[in-house]
């Protein structure tokens, strides 16, 4: 059996994952992230919405880990704007809002201020996002407050053929890949635009682009672009996992995608590491230190179920034991006891179980 030594190994890259896997990996340690897709982080608008904020020591730690986590989204090439303090209605695509407290630029751009003359551009063929839908919806929120301002909408057609009904998951991987198809839309999304200062589309502008990328796109246009959230599989949300999934890979951290884990190595209340699914035969990943971040389905890893987690992010059994002294949990299964924690919560516990991790590795060695 092949086995690779690391200083900390991360399972799951959802956003608590790779909220871990950052926060080991700027101790310039050896870092592991094993993961078989993007987990929740698809599911997502890609925004992190408003949440109600905890005791004043919790809140503390938790504007720590989103000053971290918003760093580390810039660095990656998708910057957050926003403020947990002050939230902002975003318009998402049954028309209403929803209270969101950071979010990509061209996400930020569609807050509902009404304060700009607005078109939302739809796509022939693409079902799920009605135009004229939303823009009658917003239309009378914006005339119950009183704004001057009105949602227009128009509809653009494209030759290539997606089949019907088309995805935002193809029209998002045609804009990475043919720049033929880009062009078209482009030009259909400027003839759209003209004269309005604010475009509302659904999110189709590839999975893979930058910051810088997308700046572009809205300087050809020549106006604000904003992208809309739709169902998952949720092109925002991929594109944030894709921009930090290589960042932290650029940083040192060797990915292992497509690798299930399928059982931690534990013994005598400690874990070796991790064992995983690779082509031909298993695969051992030994950590000094092991943070499991893939939510409810932590539970078959751990093999008995848990009463929560001690000060250190690290698993309590049902009799009130460790169940090693160098496994942390982030994620869905460190708040056991809050339900289904957001996506702000998931950052904080993905942060300080990578933080613990990093600082205690190799303490229990001997």
């Amino acid at each position: 059996m092949q086995s690779k030594s690391f200083d900390v190994v991360v399972v799951g890259s959802g956003i608590a994952g790779l909220t871990a896997a950052a926060a080991a990996a700027r101790q310039s340690l050896r870092v592991a992230l094993i993961s078989t897709g993007p987990g929740s982080i698809a599911l997502g608008a890609g925004w992190l919405k408003a949440e109600p904020m905890g005791p004043a020591a919790e809140a503390a730690e938790l504007s720590e880990a989103l000053a971290f986590f918003c760093e580390t989204s810039r660095l990656a090439g998708c910057p957050l704007m926003g403020d947990i303090d002050r939230p902002r209605p975003m318009p998402n695509y049954l028309g209403s809002f929803e209270s969101v407290a950071f979010a990509p630029q061209r996400l930020w751009n569609a807050g509902g201020d009404g304060m700009a003359s607005t078109v939302i551009v739809g796509i022939r063929g693409l079902s799920i996002f009605d135009e004229n839908f939303m823009a009658e919806r917003l239309n009378e929120r914006v005339r119950v407050a009183g704004s001057p301002y009105a949602y227009k909408a128009r509809q653009i057609a494209l030759s290539h053929d997606f089949g019907t009904p088309s995805t935002v998951l193809q029209i998002g991987l045609c804009f990475d890949r043919d720049p033929a198809f880009r062009a078209e839309l482009m030009a259909a999304l400027r003839t759209a635009a003209s004269g309005f200062e604010r475009i509302l589309l659904p999110g189709i502008l590839g999975l893979h682009s930058s910051e810088w990328m997308l700046a572009q796109v809205e300087a050809e246009l020549g106006c604000s672009v904003c992208e809309i959230p739709t169902l998952p599989p949720s092109i925002l949300g991929l594109r944030l996992f894709h921009r930090l999934q290589s960042y932290l890979h650029s940083n040192g951290v060797e990915l292992f995608a497509g690798f299930p884990a399928q059982r931690l190595l534990l013994r005598d209340g400690m874990c070796a590491g991790v064992e995983v699914t690779a082509p031909g035969h298993p695969m051992t990943l030994r950590g000094e230190s092991v943070v499991l971040a893939t939510g409810r389905r932590s539970a078959p890893l751990l093999n008995e179920p848990i009463a929560g987690c001690d000060a250190h992010m690290r698993p309590i059994s049902s009799a009130g034991d460790l169940l090693a002294q160098n496994l942390f949990l982030a994620g869905t299964l460190a708040h056991s006891g809050l339900g289904h924690p957001g996506d702000t919560m998931r950052i904080l516990s993905g942060y300080r179980a990578g933080t613990f991790a990093a600082t205690t590795r190799g303490a229990y060695a001997s």
